[in-house]
């Protein structure tokens, strides 16, 4: 079984390269990690994977504070427990403190092993894998995958559609779309990296939630990593939501907590994620 810190460091440096192929015009790289920005709101104003591989120098906390309050965002990091200590202690000296947590689950996979969703979903649910050259698909995607983390009435930024676009684009990753009667009402996707899968941006609409979707959507992925050798996925949640709950029941367990920070101040928007 891999060591947990061995698993953090390949999860986290996954997202901070991640965050940096999608964003590749308004990130900076720092610390073995990747500060990134957009427009206020966006949930790419983030720093991911710093500290994880030494120390982290007093300039490199400056430089995140800068770049984010220079836009009047809210600096905001995502610190993971085996990040190095006096960073941590730099952090809380600065000025940041917690806003939310996130558990980061793994589970080991086996050749020929077919995961099947613990919940039958509706006999008209169908789950493709998007073919990313198809604008009008890949679009369609980016709207259900962004819309379905918004409140009711958000208007997603053109800016993030056009990020999801990016990733879903991106060589490494493998994304699904799933459809009720026709209409799609859910996405997810992963990242491929050797024997490693990431699950990741897991959406579906409001009105389709309790329905069995969200588990037909990770079944299907595991099974496309599967088939493509992969032994071990991963995939981050919030603590008490329904992704943690239905992980958790498809055989996943914690690998490791990271906490989100932010560093408020006058006048910079509040960085939620």
């Amino acid at each position: 079984m891999i060591e947990l810190s061995e698993l953090a460091k390949r999860e986290e440096t996954r997202q901070a390269q991640g965050l940096a192929a999608i964003a590749p015009e308004s990130v900076r790289p720092a610390s073995g990690g990747t500060i990134a920005r957009s427009e206020p709101g966006s949930w790419t104003n983030n720093a991911v994977g710093m500290g994880l591989h030494g120390p982290v120098a007093k300039h490199e906390v400056d430089a995140l504070i800068e770049y984010h309050a220079s836009k009047g965002i809210e600096p905001r990091i995502e610190l993971c427990p085996f990040a190095d200590e006096a960073f941590v202690r730099e952090l809380a000296d600065r000025g940041f403190v917690p806003r939310i947590f996130e558990n980061v689950f793994f589970r080991e996979l086996s050749a020929g092993e077919v995961v099947r969703p613990l919940v039958t979903p509706p006999g008209d649910l169908v789950v493709e894998q998007l073919n990313p050259a198809d604008d009008a698909a890949v679009r369609e995607f980016s709207l259900v995958s962004t819309s379905g983390f918004a409140p009711p009435g958000y208007v997603v930024p053109e800016s993030d559609m056009q990020m999801v676009a990016r990733m879903v684009r991106d060589p490494r990753c493998v994304s699904v779309l799933a459809r009720l009667g026709g209409v799609a009402v859910g996405a997810g996707t992963m990242a491929v990296h050797g024997e490693i899968v990431a699950l990741f941006g897991l959406s579906v609409l409001e009105a389709y939630r309790r329905r069995g979707v969200q588990q037909a959507l990770l079944a299907a992925r595991l099974n496309i990593g599967i088939a493509r050798g992969a032994t071990l996925a991963t995939i981050g949640s919030k603590p008490g939501i329904a992704t943690e709950r239905n992980v958790r029941r498809m055989g996943f367990q914690v690998g490791y907590t990271k906490v989100h920070l932010v560093r408020p101040g006058e006048g910079l928007a509040a960085n939620v994620g």
